[in-house]
């Protein structure tokens, strides 16, 4: 069996799904500790274990947000042909001066001279 090779596409749609799932995970665990700080302001007994837990997940969950954030922007760059330094090349304007320059070289063998 022989996997085939995901387009762009497909795989610029995956990073943004990966993306928004873990955003709003964030966004969950964010109102669970809104929730907790809430309640030890009211004064209401807090277990330690849950709001131990509820911090990790969240500081998990933000690095986890961070790297699916930097996947989609290297997928996204991809698919815009943004190289990853963060610059775009132009390939039609390359081929372009390429070829008027050695239409140039070209018209310069015929006349002996040799064009700026």
């Amino acid at each position: 069996m022989m996997i085939e090779p995901v387009p762009q596409l497909d795989e610029l749609a995956q990073a943004e799904a990966l993306f928004a799932s873990v955003h709003a995970s964030l966004a969950e665990l964010r109102e669970a500790l809104e929730s907790l700080k809430e309640r030890a302001k009211s004064g209401e007994e807090i277990d330690a274990t849950t709001t131990s837990k509820t911090v990790t997940q969240l500081a998990e969950t933000v690095v986890r947000c961070q790297k699916a954030g930097m996947i989609l922007y290297d997928c996204r760059n991809k698919h815009a042909g943004i190289a990853r330094g963060g610059y775009a090349l132009d390939l039609d304007k390359a081929r372009a001066d390429i070829g008027c320059k050695l239409d140039r070289l070209r018209c310069a063998i015929g006349s002996g001279e040799i064009p700026e």
